[in-house]
């Protein structure tokens, strides 16, 4: 049995990728500014040469779940209260990654999400940045 080994960082660039959701399991709860929340531990696959993974913790509570409400819009079009977020599983969407610190490790974290149909407008050249939703926190509810 032979194995090919990876020299290079295992570690996703930073930036946008086209990415597919590999998996969605519970995660731990988490303490937010606002309380306790549960969590959703979404894995993605970037699509690529070299494919690679990124798991992403997000919060279910909702004052905090602004990433996943757009994760489901974007992968799922719908309209519905309530959703199975197994129904995510093996969906297409886009991702931003972005490198950061914690506890002296670095690494790598899903910040944004968009429509695969968004992504494909990139123009390498163009610094394209595909459009997110600003909200204004002062109108936010939290009843």
């Amino acid at each position: 049995m032979k194995y090919r080994r990876n020299n290079g960082s295992q570690m996703p660039p930073e930036g946008w990728h086209y990415a597919r959701i590999a998996s969605v399991r519970e995660g731990k709860q988490v303490t937010t500014q606002l309380g306790p929340s549960e969590t959703a531990l979404v894995t993605f696959v970037i699509e690529g040469e070299v494919p690679a993974l990124v798991t992403q913790s997000f919060p279910m509570a909702p004052w905090a779940n602004f990433l996943l409400e757009r994760l489901i819009d974007v992968a799922m079009d719908t309209n519905k209260a309530v959703v199975d977020l197994n129904d995510l599983v093996y969906k297409r969407c886009g991702i931003k990654v972005e490198h950061r610190e914690w506890k002296g490790k670095v690494y790598a974290n899903v910040v944004d999400v968009c429509a695969v149909d968004e992504l494909q407008e990139v123009d390498e050249d163009d610094g394209f940045v595909p459009p997110t939703q600003e909200m204004d926190l002062d109108e936010l509810s939290f009843e």
